[in-house]
């Protein structure tokens, strides 16, 4: 049996400030640079475009809030859209697949989304964030199993999850369970000091647990805080100070036993790169094979609801007005 083997690449990067254009101007660029050196495969940041919004975890007042929402939604992505067609021609043109964090514009709700392009430029699909952390609930909304999927592409069947997803055991399984054997992690990171938490161990857990976990091999990606991003906060609210300092993220390439390929890089700027051999899942399976001997469907199953949710369905068919001539030329209508 032929095994695919490719090189992929996992970019540490930061965005342009809430401004959609200048971003997806850098993703093409870190596209076309993956792609320049070898790349086949590369995943970009959570909503890499246009930013992550970290001012929902700090001390702005609600009307400053509320303008930050609003260039938020003004610099959101509709799916398609001029930014997609822009993200799909690199794609084609370097011949390689991408993963892109958005903000996705989706009627009058934004989602975070992740988009997956094939080699051709083609949209393959997208998979929005299930459930947004805490304060992340006041800016995205929910998604829902329909996009819980897996591609089957010409370098393995590919997934993906979106930051605390990855502490959703059962959003992990059924990925598994539909033959997952690429993962694609994306995260937003700071030098964010306001919780009791170390934000890049937190990650290098996650990510060596889910190829643990799914026998599988795992491509994160991460931003890191611009020093511009940071004063523009101090400027909205100078207590933020100290909240938010510049640079973090947590980027690699981790195989199936847990070990990294590639990275991890933090702190600053780059791209690692990395070979994926798919061989490489055969022994860990002989091990531990979590959809297969090592699982017990007589004591436990996953149900996973695969439908799109939608807040309005239109049930039967409605009464339809026709117009009927008649000799005296008035105009008379007949419920058919």
């Amino acid at each position: 049996m032929d095994y695919p083997k490719f090189k992929a690449a996992a970019v540490l990067a930061s965005p342009i400030f809430l401004d959609r254009e200048a971003t997806t101007e850098k993703a093409c660029k870190i596209i076309e640079e993956a792609a320049q050196n070898g790349a086949e495969l590369v995943a970009l940041p959570e909503t890499f475009i246009p930013s992550y919004p970290w001012w929902v975890w700090m001390g702005i007042n609600n009307v400053k809030r509320g303008e930050l929402f609003r260039r938020l939604f003004d610099n959101a992505v509709e799916v398609p859209s001029e930014t997609t067609d822009a993200l799909c021609n690199c794609c084609k043109k370097n011949n390689i697949m991408a993963v892109v964090g958005i903000n996705e514009l989706g009627g009058t709700t934004i989602y975070n989304t992740q988009l997956f392009i094939s080699r051709k430029g083609v949209i393959m699909g997208k998979h929005r964030k299930l459930m947004p952390s805490g304060e992340e609930k006041t800016v995205w909304g929910w998604g829902d199993g329909s996009d819980l999927k897996v591609y089957d592409t010409e370098f393995g069947k590919i997934g993906g999850l979106i930051c605390y997803e990855h502490s959703m055991c059962l959003s992990k399984y059924a990925l598994f369970a539909m033959g997952e054997q690429i993962h694609v992690a994306c995260w937003p990171g700071a030098n964010f000091k306001s919780q009791p938490r170390d934000r890049n161990k937190i990650q290098d857990a996650a990510i060596r647990d889910i190829t643990f976990e799914g026998q599988v091999f795992c491509i994160s990606s991460c931003s890191l805080c611009s020093e511009e991003e940071v004063n523009i906060y101090i400027e909205l609210d100078p207590s933020n100070e100290g909240i938010l300092e510049p640079g973090g993220g947590w980027a690699g390439i981790v195989d199936p036993m847990g070990n990294y390929v590639a990275g991890p890089l933090t702190n600053e700027e780059g791209i690692v790169y990395g070979e994926i051999d798919l061989a490489k899942i055969i022994p860990v399976k002989h091990m531990v094979d979590s959809i297969g001997h090592y699982a017990r469907p007589d004591v436990f199953t996953l149900r996973l609801n695969h439908s799109k949710n939608v807040p309005f369905e239109l049930v039967g068919s409605p009464i339809i007005q026709e117009e009927v001539i008649v000799e005296n030329d008035e105009v008379q209508e007949e419920e058919v």
